[in-house]
This record gives structure tokens, C-alpha cells and sequence, in this order.
């Protein structure tokens, strides 16, 4: 697959260092590329190597135990961790151990993991300043394992490719080529930039008035009003109750839109 290496990993393969290709732009790198593009807006971007002769500062290697493919990759002591998609406790992932397989988490922690969205990626800090992206282009349950000293270990079924954006010079550098690959998220209306009041929950469509009227008594800007689980008929999802249907209708009769900043 790659120019530089004449070795291949093969079906049959059960350890080694992965191939790589240089892809997208300089310092990204491809490593064992066996599926389609799950992560990237273009999946025909991660599959095209660039005009290029770097080798990537780290290699990870790879091996295939039980049906699941193991990706390690060793970085220089002292590298601390972030990204790991939403779980709750410090933004520092630095020991911990994460697994891509959200729900529905009604009041966790700071232990509780993972919460709503599943993001098997890394964002690794090494000890000169730069900056390492890496990630995971898989969409099964993945355990992203940082708990060894300056180690990245990606576990997840079957075989998958991993990317690596960088070294950088910044964090921002990483996100930047990053979003080259996977898309950047579209410009919200104005509105959505002002002030959202928001809780759980409003019990009905006359107290959802009474904090809207609230908000212009005391000329609060306020943008929008969100009612939570309780606009459900029963607490069954994607249906309304008649007190949220009225409340839609007085929402829109009412103007509540110069409630606006």
C-alpha cells in the first residue's frame, strides 16, 4: 500500500508496525488503510496519498487478538492527553480509560463515562510543546486505553485505519488539519448566539409563559426558551403533549422573537 515499506499487513497479519501513507496534506499520515472512510468529509481524501517523502515522527504498531485489532502508540515520556470525545471529570484524559459507546447518562459524575457523543480521537501534548493528533477512523466500540505513561492504545473489532495529524507546532495547528479531513460545523444563526434559558423541565405551557413574560418584564435578552423531557407525550420520545403544541402555537402568535438581543 505505501512506497515506503515493501512489507503489507495482510488479513492474516497478528502484529507489527502498521504501513503508512502520507495523505491530505503534509504531516498527516495513514496507517493500515483496509476500510472506507467513516470520519473523513471526503472519503476519497483519506484513501489518496499526497506527493510527499516524510516518514512520520511515530509509528504505531498494531496486533490482532481475539477478532479485535490493538493500535499502540508510543510517544515520549511526559506527554499528557486530551479529546476522547464527551465524558464527564477534568479535561486532562491523561490515565484514564475511555470507551466510544455513548448513552443516555440522567445524572452522572465526575467517574461517569461515557456520556452522549463517542469521538475516537486524541489530542496528545508532548513534553516539547507540540502538538499530536490521532484518530481512530471506526464506528465500533472502541477503547481508547491511556493509563500507561506516554502510551496511546486504541482497542476496537475488526480491522480499522488510525490518522495521525502532526507533530504541530500547536494544538491548534492539530485541530486545524483536522478539520481538513472531517468538516467544520456550519455557521449558527445569530439568534442561536445569544442567551438560551434552559432546564429540566418546565411542566407546562403556562409556566413556560410565565418565564418568558418574566424575561421582558426584567429586560432580560433572551433568545430561546427549551423545555426538556416533560414536552413529551408520557416521556416517549419524538412526541408532543397538547400543552406543547399550545405553547408552540402561543410562541409564534406572540412574537416571542423580539425576546432577541
Amino acid at each position: 500500500m505505501a512506497g515506503h515499506e515493501e512489507k503489507t499487513v495482510t488479513s492474516d497479519a497478528k502484529a507489527g508496525n502498521m504501513i503508512f501513507e502520507p495523505i491530505l496534506e503534509d504531516g498527516v499520515f495513514r496507517f493500515d488503510c483496509s476500510y472506507p472512510s467513516l470520519s473523513f468529509i471526503n472519503t476519497k481524501d483519506r484513501d489518496t496519498p499526497i506527493i510527499s517523502h516524510p516518514v512520520p515522527s511515530y509509528i504505531p504498531t498494531f496486533e490482532c487478538v481475539l477478532g479485535k485489532q490493538i493500535v499502540k502508540l508510543e510517544l515520549p515520556n511526559g506527554t499528557s492527553f486530551y479529546g476522547t470525545g464527551e465524558v464527564s471529570g477534568p479535561l486532562e484524559r491523561t490515565g484514564k480509560r475511555v470507551f466510544t459507546w455513548n448513552t443516555d447518562s440522567y445524572g452522572y459524575g465526575p467517574e461517569t463515562m461515557p456520556l452522549y457523543q463517542s469521538h475516537p480521537w486524541v489530542l496528545a501534548i508532548l513534553p516539547n510543546g507540540e502538538a499530536l493528533g490521532v484518530l481512530a477512523d471506526t464506528t465500533q466500540r472502541c477503547e481508547i486505553d491511556l493509563r500507561k505513561e506516554s502510551i496511546i492504545q486504541f482497542i476496537a473489532s475488526a480491522s480499522y485505519p488510525v490518522i495521525t495529524f502532526g507533530p504541530f507546532a500547536s494544538p491548534t495547528a492539530v485541530l486545524k488539519s483536522l478539520s481538513h479531513a472531517i468538516g467544520t460545523v456550519f455557521m449558527p444563526p445569530k439568534w442561536a448566539l445569544g442567551y438560551q434559558q434552559c432546564r429540566w423541565s418546565y411542566d407546562s405551557d403556562k409556566r413556560v409563559r410565565e418565564i418568558a413574560k418574566t424575561f421582558r418584564k426584567k429586560d432580560i435578552p433572551c433568545d430561546v426558551i427549551w423545555m426538556d423531557i416533560d414536552y413529551m407525550d408520557d416521556f416517549r420520545c419524538f412526541t408532543f403533549d397538547q400543552a406543547c403544541f399550545s405553547y408552540i402555537f402561543w410562541m409564534i402568535n406572540s412574537s416571542l422573537i423580539k425576546l432577541k438581543c
